[in-house]
């Protein structure tokens, strides 16, 4: 209870400092020379990629796009012309993207989420609230192909595209260029209460072959590079004009129905299999209480049509990290952020449901004037009937975070795991403040305990970042207490105090000096592990240098030194055990990227270096092929050569993998996902075919299928006699989305 109440009067003096330093600092000035009225109208077009709708031709377009990406702050090599209109339901968006060479445009994703960033494609952001944090990003590319995502206190992460919003793009491909059309329902966004509304905005186009991102409002690269810049909140524009629109009553219903059948080999010795019949029903449920507030509820939650995780060999003595895939818990999952990304976080999604069914859960999320709040309630077991009985386990998490000054926020989170032999609970505070341009002051707290008193510890951290789009330069403290295991949490390494540095250089080039080199990247850090007892653990020390090409290529040269010692053996495999002791290797690599949007491109990297008084070498590579659209084949390969001076040491540790998606049209896709490591020498495959029947809604047929290689080589096999079956399943599941 000390240890809480010291990290409450440290957070409440926190904020008590930044209210009074605000004070005194002039706020982040609007970009009041980007404003624009977007224009009502009883006519709304035909959203259809034409753009010669009656609404369309008495509207001033935005024109003065503005490259931040590779020339910063140039004009646009290439014209746009955005236009913007509304109606009580709707807000529409009108692109005439020109292009001196229109058969060069990029266009072969059709898969709704797949990779856009291959193609011609623009993104708009839109912040409701101005707040100058959050934001809604949505993403077309040149065939209409959609996707979007979530802006969490200016940053865009792999999990904020996972918010699926329901909204309508066409485009058409002409001797001109290309045209948008988009059509956002007011219902999919969230705002605050009145008559007369004012967002942020923010429009970007990519012109693909040119590596070429052009803006409205000007953003410059030291708001987080020619991507992160989307993110920008606190520079976005303004859209004004927008009155008495309905808001509706923003209910959403998505029933599902599943069937499906898997067979299972219990014992690869036995030939007996088990099969079982699946039959269920469930679904979700979204209501928007306010225009801040929104409600999701799941009953009896499947996931079937959820993509496989990447294989990974583990190679270190510490846990793996799988990234969460399900929708209902990534939807505003940057809200739920406390502590570090995929090394120490408070809550990890991806602990609920691990072992047991989702029988049923709520989540609210919204805003509140200057609060971002967040709560989940979920309910986990064997069977729906067991739901808030003494069989079932509920999970629990709230959240706060509010503004104490532009860009500067403080927040807590509370989580919660009850079951009938106990609890395990976690309070946590942070902070966070972004200054300058891309600078900032990070710090958390997070104390946990349950009612066995044995894992009752604690872990912090704060670190400090400076960064411009030239330089860099940060140092950062965390402590991980010995019993620290928050049961909601990912805690990747116990019992330790980290201290990190880190320094960077990143010069922008003159083309005309060296042809095809745009910047160099230049940095170096270092990290110092010792135990709660003060003893030292690790070290580590890295070093790298790397080229970007102006046509989106790359080539990297790295070199690292690391100390590990030991306190006690670690198996690296079930037959090899790398004894106590300490341990010092150097490590050089080398590592090349093409351009993806080509229609073949590739990387390799390979490393050579001392690994535990040994020798590792690694080589890895990746090659793509974009034959259509309607076809795309990738195939990736990791390979290492471990000789250590241990029983068992020599060894090699390899993946394998192929990725084929095939599309027929924007509605139907399918993709299949074939993965091998010669660790558990499985051969895995998954299939998803996805038709997309309705706007928000599907039809999934998946198909699941694992083999065991059983011969002598772990490299070579004969299918035709060393393939004995795991498991193979099939599902159907098709869901509709209803709204009232």
């Amino acid at each position: 209870m000390r240890s809480i109440y010291l990290a409450a009067c440290v957070l409440i003096f926190t904020a008590f400092s930044f209210s009074a330093f605000g004070q005194i600092q002039p706020p982040v000035p609007d970009p009041t020379d980007f404003e624009v009225t977007a224009v009502f109208t009883e006519n709304p077009p035909f959203v259809d990629g034409d753009l010669s709708d009656e609404v369309w031709q008495d509207i001033q377009p935005i024109t003065n796009l503005t490259q931040v990406w590779p020339n910063d702050g140039a004009e646009a090599t290439e014209d746009s012309e955005v236009r913007i209109a509304y109606d009580r339901d709707h807000l529409y968006f009108a692109f005439r993207f020109y292009d001196k060479d229109p058969e060069l445009i990029r266009a072969k994703n059709l898969e709704r989420g797949g990779r856009n960033n291959r193609d011609d494609h623009a993104y708009i952001g839109i912040d409701t609230y101005r707040d100058g944090r959050n934001a809604y990003l949505f993403e077309m590319n040149a065939l209409g192909t959609q996707d979007d995502a979530l802006v969490t206190d200016e940053k865009i992460s792999y999990e904020s595209f996972s918010w699926d919003a329901v909204f309508i793009s066409e485009t058409k491909i002409d001797e001109e260029g290309w045209t948008l059309e988009v059509s956002i329902p007011f219902r999919q966004l969230r705002f605050p209460e009145g008559d007369e509304l004012e967002f942020g905005l923010m429009v970007s186009r990519m012109i693909n072959r040119k590596n070429e991102r052009v803006l409205w409002p000007a953003i410059g690269m030291e708001y987080g590079g020619s991507f992160g810049v989307l993110a920008a909140a606190s520079q976005y524009g303004t859209l004004k004009g927008i009155r008495n629109i309905r808001r509706g009553n923003n209910i959403e219903l998505k029933p599902y129905v599943i069937s499906g059948v898997q067979e299972v080999r219990p014992d690869l010795q036995n030939e007996a299999t088990d099969t079982d019949y699946t039959y269920d029903i469930g679904g979700d449920m979204k209501w928007g209480i306010t225009s801040n507030l929104t409600l999701d509820m799941t009953v009896n939650t499947d996931f079937a049509q959820v993509e496989s995780d990447n294989v990974q060999l583990n190679l270190s003595r510490f846990s793996l990290f799988f990234p969460e895939k399900r929708e209902f818990f990534l939807e505003r999952a940057g809200l739920f952020e406390h502590g570090n990304a995929r090394s120490t976080q408070t809550f990890f999604s991806r602990r609920i449901g691990l072992t047991d069914q989702i029988l049923t859960g709520a989540r609210m999320t919204g805003q509140v004037g200057r609060f971002s709040i967040g709560a989940m309630n979920i309910e986990t077991g064997d069977k729906l009937k067991q739901a808030f009985g003494s069989q079932s386990v509920n999970n629990s998490v709230a959240r706060i975070r509010t503004n104490v000054f532009p860009r500067a926020t403080v927040g807590s989170i509370i989580t919660n795991v009850e079951q009938v032999d106990g609890y395990n609970r976690a309070l946590g505070f942070d902070t966070k403040y972004r200054f300058w341009t891309s600078s900032e002051f990070n710090a958390w707290y997070t104390k946990v305990w349950d009612n066995t008193d044995i894992l009752n510890d604690q872990a912090g951290h704060a670190s400090l970042q400076l960064q411009n789009d030239t330089y860099e330069a940060g140092g950062s403290f965390t402590s991980v207490g010995a019993n620290y295991a928050p049961a909601l949490g990912f805690v990747r390494r116990l019992d330790m105090r980290e201290y990190s540095g880190n320094l960077g250089y990143n010069p922008t080039v003159d083309i005309a000096a060296i042809p095809g080199i745009r910047r160099f990247n230049i940095g170096t850090d270092y990290d110092y592990i010792e135990g709660q007892n003060g003893v030292k653990q690790s070290t580590y020390w890295s070093g790298s240098i790397s080229a970007e090409f102006s046509r989106n290529q790359n080539i990297t040269l790295s070199a690292n030194r690391e100390f590990e010692r030991l306190f006690s053996p670690f198996s690296i495999r079930p037959d090899a055990i790398i004894p106590a002791g300490e341990y010092t290797f150097d490590r050089v690599g080398l590592s090349i990227t093409t351009d993806e949007s080509q229609r073949v491109f590739g990387s390799a990297s390979a490393g050579i270096g001392e690994f535990f008084n040994g020798n590792r070498t690694e080589f890895g590579g990746s090659i793509g092929f974009r034959q259509s659209k309607h076809l795309h084949l990738e195939a990736n390969l990791d390979h290492s050569i471990i000789d250590l001076p241990i029983t068992n040491g020599e060894f090699e540790a390899t993946t394998v993998s192929t990725s084929i998606l095939g599309a027929l049209s924007r509605k139907l896709f399918a993709k299949a996902l074939i993965q091998y490591d010669n660790f558990s020498r499985d051969l895995q495959a998954n299939l998803r075919v996805n038709w997309i029947h309705t706007p928000g809604s599907d039809l999934f047929f998946v198909i699941n299928t694992s083999y065991h290689l059983t011969g002598d080589n772990e490299m070579l096999f004969d299918p035709r006699r060393d393939m004995i079956m795991n498991s193979q399943a099939a599902v159907a599941k098709i869901t509709y989305l209803i709204m009232l």
